[in-house]
Order: C-alpha cells, then sequence, then structure tokens
C-alpha cells in the first residue's frame, strides 16, 4: 500500500486509501464474562480430534510460517483461549475516537499480546493496560 502510494502511475492523480479492519470474532460461543476458558492449544486439540490430528492441521496450514510472515515469531500454544468481544469493542472505539493509525497500533499491540505473550483477548484490565 505505502509503494502505491508513493509512487503513483500519473503523479496528477495520486491515490489516498484506508483499509478499515473487519474483525474475526474468536470463540463466539465461550462466556464473554469469564476472561478464558482454557488453554489454546487444549481447544486445538479438541477441535482437530486429538494431538495427532492436530499435528496434521498445522503442516497442511503453514502456521508457523504464515505467522512469521505477518511479524509474528513465535505462537504461544498456551495462550489463554477466550470470547475476543471485549477487544474487538477496544479497537472499534480507539479507531473512531482516534483514528485508524492509532487503532492499527493497538491490533499491533495486540497481536503480541495475543499470540506471542499468550494473554487472553477478554481480560479488560489487562487491554486497559495494553491501550494506556
Amino acid at each position: 500500500m505505502d509503494y502505491v502510494m508513493d509512487n503513483p502511475i500519473d503523479p496528477k492523480r495520486v491515490l489516498s486509501f484506508s483499509v478499515v479492519r473487519v474483525p474475526f470474532f474468536l470463540e463466539p460461543h465461550y462466556d464473554e464474562t469469564k476472561p478464558f476458558i482454557e488453554s489454546n492449544r487444549e481447544r486445538l486439540v479438541k477441535k482437530w480430534g486429538g494431538k495427532r490430528g492436530w499435528e496434521q492441521q498445522k503442516r497442511r496450514h503453514d502456521l508457523k510460517g504464515r505467522g512469521e510472515a505477518a511479524g509474528i515469531p513465535h505462537f504461544n500454544l498456551d495462550r489463554l483461549a477466550s470470547n475476543s468481544m471485549a477487544s474487538h469493542r477496544l479497537i472499534q472505539h480507539v479507531g473512531k475516537r482516534y483514528g485508524l493509525a492509532m487503532s492499527e497500533h493497538l491490533y499491533d499491540r495486540l497481536n503480541k499480546y495475543y499470540f506471542v505473550d499468550g494473554f487472553a483477548l477478554n481480560d479488560r484490565p489487562r487491554l486497559a493496560k495494553l491501550a494506556a
């Protein structure tokens, strides 16, 4: 996106646009009032029918490679799985109040907070500290 904006085909008609994220709601069936339900490892092993199924799924979808490409050095498989509504509300609030650049910055921090550090996306006190 930066390249296209910095190198327009026609310098007289510079393109300008913003990308707005569409949230992906994780674990909507989990109780929204609980900060976490189980570890992500437990959730995925159950989801894919046991350890063998989970290992096959990881290989098929190259989750590690896709994470590295997105700037996530490693996935914390023991991160806390929870309903993610609180984090989506926070991102929406920040975007409306402070703009898309600020919500994108927070989104990047949330990715590390969840995927690397392993914190739950429904832990409101921790989310507030992350956003401060």
